[in-house]
C-alpha cells in the first residue's frame, strides 16, 4: 500500500513538473506584426488590405479554417505580399500553411514570364507555421522581413 501510494504520488508529481514546464504556445497581434513588416523597410511596393474571403480564393483554403487574418497585397506589379493568419486549430494551420506553400508556386507560374524580376523575392519567400499562426511574407529585403517577425 505505501510503495504503491509512493508510486502514485511520483507519477503526480511527474505530471505537474510536465505540465508546468510545458513550452507556452506563441501569441501574436496580426495587426502589430503587420504594421511592423510595413514599416521594416522590407517592402517595394505599396500593400493594400484586402478582405478574408478574397484571401480565401487567392490561396484556396477554407474561409471557416481562419480565426483571425490579415491579407496585405502588392499592385499587382510585384509579387510582393504579407500574409497573416491565426487558424482555428493546428490542423487547420496545416491545410493553411500547404495552401500557403502552393501560393509561392502559383505567384511564380504568373509572374515567371510576366515580371522575371519578382523570382528572386519568390525564392526567399518567408512561409511558417507556428502552431495556429500561419505567416506567407514576400518582400523586396526577406532579412528586414524575417527580423521583423522575430
Amino acid at each position: 500500500m505505501k510503495k504503491t501510494l509512493s508510486i502514485i504520488l511520483a507519477f503526480c508529481l511527474f505530471a505537474a513538473i510536465a505540465t508546468g514546464c510545458a513550452p507556452k504556445a506563441a501569441e501574436y497581434d496580426l495587426g502589430l506584426l503587420s504594421d511592423k513588416l510595413e514599416s521594416s523597410g522590407a517592402f517595394s511596393d505599396i500593400l493594400s488590405e484586402v478582405e478574408l474571403p478574397v484571401a480565401a480564393i487567392l490561396y484556396g483554403f477554407n474561409e471557416a479554417d481562419i480565426a483571425e487574418g490579415k491579407l496585405l497585397c502588392s499592385t499587382g506589379a510585384t509579387t510582393e505580399e504579407i500574409g497573416l493568419f491565426k487558424c482555428v486549430d493546428e490542423s487547420a494551420a496545416a491545410k493553411v500553411f500547404s495552401a500557403a506553400e502552393a501560393r509561392v508556386s502559383s505567384q511564380r507560374s504568373a509572374y515567371e514570364s510576366y515580371a522575371p524580376a519578382e523570382m528572386p523575392k519568390l525564392d526567399e519567400a518567408i512561409v511558417v507555421n507556428d502552431g495556429i499562426y500561419v505567416f506567407y511574407i514576400v518582400s523586396a529585403d526577406a532579412e528586414a522581413a524575417a527580423a521583423a517577425i522575430k
